[in-house]
C-alpha cells in the first residue's frame, strides 16, 4: 500500500464507501456486478475506479475482486505492460 493510500483522507473516504456497503444489502460491487451474498466470505473494499490512481473515486468493490485486480496490475506492470482499463 502506497503513502496516499495511508493518508486521512483516503483511510475516511474508504471508511465511507465500506460503511454505506454494508449497511445496505442490495450494494452491488462495481467490479463484477454482485452481491456480497453472491460471494460468501468476501467483505467489502473501496475499489478506485480507476486502478492504481489514489485520488480516483472509491466504490464498493468485493474484496477478492479488489485483489484481484491489483495483482493483475501489479503483473502487468513488472513485466511492462499497459494496464489492462485506460480510464
Amino acid at each position: 500500500m502506497g503513502k496516499a493510500h495511508r493518508s486521512g483522507s483516503y483511510q475516511r473516504r474508504a471508511k465511507q464507501v465500506r460503511q454505506r456497503a454494508n449497511a445496505d444489502p442490495t450494494t452491488t460491487c462495481w467490479r463484477c456486478g454482485l452481491t456480497l451474498d453472491a460471494k460468501p466470505g468476501d467483505t467489502w473494499d473501496a475499489g478506485h475506479l480507476r486502478d492504481g490512481d489514489p485520488t480516483s473515486p472509491l466504490l464498493p468493490e468485493h474484496s477478492s475482486c479488489n485483489r484481484s485486480a491489483g495483482a493483475t496490475a501489479g503483473n502487468r506492470r513488472r513485466v511492462g505492460l499497459k494496464p489492462t482499463r485506460d480510464w
